[in-house]
């Protein structure tokens, strides 16, 4: 038993709600309470509200069956809920009527869920012999749905970093009321509606701003404060309010239609706050909340992770052996035992979807002796299943290369670059110096050390979910929405095209400009940091509203696609998927003077002619009226402008190359020998691109 107040509830009861809050649909949902005596219950009653998943949704009372036993002081009642069909669910409420006629009801409720696809266990997910691969014997799942082959031009796409709750709303917006996390739209820290269905119908809004790569925020069910995905309680269940299995799979197969490759963010350090430690109030060893009492609290899935001794306790030894923020469970990765489990869930995920990488949250936060064998049998398991190139990505937010170099023995295919990303942030301390962004488009910040997939194969951004956004670095110090829009562009052109492989933020599209803050607790007067204004919603939702203000202040309609920015970028992104040059070529910086103008070549080894980059990285505009190309490269008779962000031009005169360029403009064309070409060709920037 558990109690609380007047009630108590069967807790460690096979079978029976709450301690069993997944079914399946052919089962029988049994809750078995108990009210205390002293309370004169005349009889049980349950109130829930029912939702099957599909639109459906009851509201409704039921009176429970009256056991003959008194249990420690408590009459027990049963009851048995309505069927419910999979990919549905039920939230209850315990309660009763005294001898007197009145009416009671707990104020807290419970969630169950009703899905055919998530196993509880790892045991219902067979594992057979699949053979040899490099030489070695391999076992896990066998697909469920079509393999696609891994993208061989990794370093050609765009990627896309995507919170599925605050990316799309979809037409399954009656799946909020769904799973432990509250929906409330006006709270910065509940879910928001947004769903897999609502993605799958931003396809073509993804694939017309030049998208070929998404990383998929988690999709395991989370625990109340999971708006994000980052707090699981179960790893081989998609979240009910984000959608189903089916309709992820849905998802990947839409996006490879569209060329659009995805990633699947997952969390292989912790799991959510889900055991009392001796240390506040729980037994020697620890005791999982919901058996401690916690009302709040679920049982983990799969079942083979309850057990407290596969988590380290609140006890600090260093970043990888302690709880994430001090509450997050964090797995001990170092055990033979949950290194299996948690790479067989990988396995479980790639099998079931047909993804094509994964990003590793808090890398950092793992030892290599779980990363090391854990990235070798995924990459093992992916090319049998044909994908050759399945993507690995490392979220390691160290400030050094030295510190991401450290985990080069894990051999990921790719890491996020926050070094480089530091260093260019650091540039902007001067508001009219764009310096870092043309240092990391020319390949100067590539560190000396060696990266395991090399520096090129990173993965470089401007902004994420944890921090601040780009375009408020440059409103806060040119709070002219026009100047700063030029900088944006600016820095926005040095990412697409520059060395590593570009990524952006949902929402940098549509100059979204929110910044990391601050606030004071009022219980305890303590500082803390927030993400509220980072995590902004893509769609309309004038509702959330937060301590100091409006989040969601749009500067256009929701995903549009009219406006200087979305046309950018979709620019920029056909540019690098169509050069190899800007994809793997050197680059030689031919000049960067006082005035700054800096010019850039491109080139390699091939007949591919070479591109040309010019900046002006000052506040006046500047023009050189003869820059000479190096001879070893040839002669050249004309170029062929693709793009310019703020108006800027240059062109072939007798004696070298004219350039004009306005202030913090960043121009790119390339250049011809064949003397047939138009030897000038004013670069602008077209007409804003008409998209059905």
């Amino acid at each position: 038993m558990r109690y609380f107040k007047e009630y108590c509830e069967v807790n460690l009861e096979p079978g029976t709600a709450p301690f069993t809050w997944v079914f399946r649909s052919e089962e029988k949902i049994r809750i078995r309470f108990g009210v205390a005596v002293d309370k004169h219950p005349d009889c049980g009653q349950i109130i829930y509200e029912l939702n099957d998943g599909q639109g459906y949704c009851d509201s409704h009372q039921i009176t429970a069956e009256t056991e003959s036993v008194v249990e420690n002081g408590f009459k027990m009642f049963s009851v048995i809920l309505p069927p419910i069909s999979s990919g549905g669910g039920c939230r209850y409420w315990l309660g009763y009527l005294d001898k007197f006629g009145n009416e009671h009801t707990s104020q807290h409720s419970r969630f169950l869920l009703v899905c055919d696809e998530a196993p509880r266990s790892m045991a219902e997910i067979p594992s057979v012999f699949l053979g040899f691969v490099d030489n070695q014997p391999l076992y896990g799942p066998k697909p469920v749905v079509a393999m696609t082959p891994s993208p061989t031009d990794w370093n050609a796409r765009l990627f896309y970093s995507i919170i599925i709750d605050r990316f799309a709303r979809g037409s399954d917006r009656h799946r909020t009321g769904l799973g432990a996390v509250k929906y409330d739209p006006s709270c910065p820290y509940a879910s928001h509606g947004g769903t897999i269905r609502g993605v799958i119908e931003k396809i073509n809004y993804l694939k017309s701003l030049g998208i070929r790569a998404i990383i998929l925020s988690p999709v395991y069910v989370n625990a109340a404060d999971g708006y994000h995905g980052y707090h699981p309680i179960n790893l081989l269940m998609v979240e009910p309010r984000l959608g189903t299995l089916a309709c992820l799979r849905e998802l990947v197969a839409k996006a490879h239609e569209a060329d659009i490759a995805v990633i699947l963010d997952v969390v292989n350090n912790h799991i959510a706050d889900s055991i009392q430690w001796e240390e506040y109030g729980g037994p020697p060893g620890g005791e999982f909340k919901y058996v401690h009492g916690d009302d709040t609290a679920v049982m983990p899935f799969p079942v083979e992770v309850r057990n407290t001794s596969l988590f380290h306790g609140p006890e600090y030894t260093d970043m990888v052996n302690q709880r994430l923020f001090g509450f997050l469970e964090d797995w001990r990765t170092e055990t033979s035992y949950v290194r299996e489990l948690l790479i067989q869930h990988l396995k479980y995920w790639i099998a079931q979807t047909d993804i094509d990488g994964f990003r590793y949250d808090s890398a950092r936060h793992v030892g290599l002796d779980f990363w090391e064998p854990c990235v070798e049998e995924i990459s093992r398991f992916a090319k049998y299943l044909g994908k050759h190139q399945f993507l690995q990505i490392a979220e390691h937010a160290g400030s050094s290369h030295e510190e991401l170099i450290a985990y080069n023995s894990a051999k990921f295919s790719n890491l996020l670059d926050y070094p480089t990303y530091y260093i260019v942030k650091h540039s902007l301390a001067d508001a009219n110096w764009l310096g870092g962004f043309a240092e990391y488009f020319c390949g100067i910040l590539t560190p000396s050390q060696p990266y395991h997939a090399g520096w090129r194969n990173n993965i470089m951004f401007l902004d994420n979910q944890d921090t601040t956004r780009i375009f408020h670095e440059f409103l806060s110090r040119i709070p002219n929405q026009d100047e700063a829009r030029v900088r944006l562009h600016f820095a926005i052109a040095c990412l697409v095209l520059g060395p590593q492989i570009p990524s952006i933020y949902q929402g940098t599209e549509q100059e979204f400009s929110g910044a990391l803050g601050m606030h004071q607790r009022e219980d305890t007067g303590d500082w803390i940091g927030h993400d509220c204004y980072v995590r902004e919603d893509m769609f309309d939702n004038p509702a959330c509203v937060w301590h100091f203000g409006p989040i969601n202040q749009k500067s256009f309609e929701p995903y549009s696609r009219n406006h200087s920015t979305f046309v950018l970028i979709h620019q920029l992104a056909e540019i690098r998927f169509k050069s190899r040059l800007i994809q793997s070529g050197k680059r030689t910086l031919l000049c960067s003077r006082k005035d700054g103008l800096w010019c850039v070549l491109i080139h390699g080894t091939t007949d591919e002619p070479p591109i040309l980059v010019a900046m002006n990285l000052g506040s006046k505009a500047v023009s050189d009226h003869a820059l000479t190309l190096p001879k070893w490269y040839g002669a050249f008779d004309g170029v062929d402008m693709l793009m310019t962000t703020a108006g800027g031009a240059f062109y072939f005169v007798e004696g070298g190359l004219r350039i004009r360029l306005s202030p913090f403009t960043f121009v790119i064309g390339k250049l011809w020998k064949d003397s047939q070409k138009s030897a000038i060709v004013e670069a602008k920037i077209p007409d804003i691109i008409k998209h059905k």
